[in-house]
């Protein structure tokens, strides 16, 4: 696919292709999506903020916002004014809603399936990309940059569970949005701001579904999920955008529903505390500093405290840095079969990765420390691939990480390597499969002729077809 297949002007989904033939349609009047409808709804929004934000439920508010229109409109029809017709009111009403308590020009978007990610580049570069790959021009989100600071900074004080601040002083904002979707943002520090809205489209993912999709072949599919019910200790990595939280909610769905997991996050992604499927979830955020610099709470304070409330496992959205090393130690004090996240290229990455992690967060730690506490915490490295050309996603590697040996570094087995394909293909027999078989690994779903896989599976009770 080229550079042009992603760019083309005419893409066949639905929001996108609305937008583009409303877009350039010449614009009369109140018309959704052209200045003067923007205008209107900034006047109604202002008009009424004051009531909407004392009303006592969003159903409340929209009927506040539906009397503001009709307000609005016999105003213009005494000053003369054209009134649009009523439909175009319901538009309006609908898009006051969706900027005080959704995206504003961004929600329709937002509630198509197939949209994957926003990037805005200031108020009137946005562009689209859906999960075939497709990137589309969008339409602007403001009237101008300063406009978009502001949407951006109500979207932090309002959209996630705990307000974070959009400032010069704080120029930087991440936030999980209530309709599960990542915000990041930035000002300041750029020459305009930018804001990428990552969307969650597979919440309810399962590793049957991955396997469907092509992420997993049936054999790896097995394997993963005998890993997750044996409480093997596995982190998921990858590059950005590789799927690796995706992943990881599919491998949480292995877990007994009636397991107490402890999940925590710099800002929520994994969402399985919404899940119907995992009855007895606790959900920790980390939290920013306020205004005067107090209150933080980080991930490395969050572990420990999760530990006190009973987790049979723990799970840490994504590993970034100090809480790296009780994360480890966590893993090494009871709580099996914990899951994480950390960005790499490769699976044999990992060691280093972490190690550089905990000097990076100040851990006053011997790097043979670090690798011995990472031989004995880890169980399995599941590496994860995005093949941006046709937007794929695929597991590659698949590594058994077992203590330190001979070597500074925990000895490592590659149970899966990537093959032809760069798809995860068996490589060698893991050291841990009488304890995978135990949990239901059906070994026989594999291509034995290489023999890799039968001492140990016929030593743990199994036959080889």
């Amino acid at each position: 696919m080229s550079i042009g297949d992603y760019l083309r002007p005419a893409p066949p989904h639905a929001a996108a292709e609305a937008w583009r033939d409303r877009d350039h349609r010449p614009q009369r009047g109140i018309e959704p999506g052209g200045e003067a409808f923007r205008a209107a709804v900034a006047e109604i929004r202002a008009q009424v903020a004051e009531q909407v934000d004392e009303a006592a439920d969003r159903e409340e508010a929209m009927r506040l916002i539906r009397a503001g229109v009709v307000r609005w409109a016999q105003d213009r029809l005494l000053l003369g004014s054209e009134v649009p017709p009523e439909a175009v009111q319901r538009q309006l009403a609908q898009a006051v809603f969706d900027e005080r308590f959704a995206m504003g020009a961004l929600s329709a978007f937002l509630e198509d399936p197939d949209v994957e990610n926003i990037d805005v580049n200031g108020c009137d570069q946005v562009w689209i990309t859906y999960a075939d790959g497709v990137k589309v021009r969008g339409p602007a989100v403001a009237a101008s940059d300063a406009e978009l600071i502001e949407k951006v900074r109500l979207w932090g004080v309002h959209g996630g569970m705990t307000a974070r601040e959009f400032s010069a002083a704080n120029p930087l904002l991440n936030t999980a949005l209530e309709q599960g979707t990542r915000l990041s943002a930035v000002m300041a520090v750029t020459p305009r701001p930018h804001v990428s809205i990552r969307r969650h489209r597979l919440a309810e993912v399962t590793l049957a579904m991955l396997h469907k999709l092509g992420t997993i072949d049936e054999g790896l599919r097995s394997l993963l999920r005998a890993a997750v019910r044996a409480r093997k200790n596995i982190v998921v990595t990858g590059g950005v955008n590789a799927g690796k939280t995706t992943l990881l909610r599919a491998l949480a769905a292995e877990i007994n529903p009636d397991e107490r997991i402890a999940t925590l996050e710099s800002e929520h992604e994994l969402y399985l505390h919404r899940l119907e499927r995992h009855r007895d979830v606790v959900a920790l955020e980390a939290r920013l500093a306020n205004s005067e610099g107090a209150g933080a709470i980080t991930l490395h304070e969050l572990i420990p405290q999760a530990l006190r409330l009973n987790p049979t496992r723990i799970i840490v959205g994504e590993v970034r840095s100090t809480e790296v090393i009780p994360m480890l130690e966590a893993m090494n004090s009871g709580q099996e079969g914990s899951l994480t996240t950390i960005h790499a290229n490769r699976a044999e990455e990992i060691f280093n990765r972490i190690l550089i992690l905990a000097l990076r967060g100040g851990l006053h730690l011997a790097p043979e420390a670090i690798h011995l506490l990472t031989g004995m915490a880890l169980d399995l490295v599941v590496h994860i691939r995005h093949d941006a050309r046709g937007n794929a996603r695929y597991v590659a590697e698949v590594m058994e990480v077992l203590p330190p040996a001979d070597a500074a570094l925990p000895a490592r087995n590659l149970i899966y390597r990537p093959g032809p394909s760069g798809r995860a293909v068996p490589a060698a027999t893991p050291h841990c499969l009488p304890d995978l078989v135990a949990a239901g690994f059906q070994a026989d779903l594999l291509d034995h002729r290489s023999g890799l896989w039968a001492p140990i599976y016929q030593r743990a009770g199994g036959s080889i077809r």
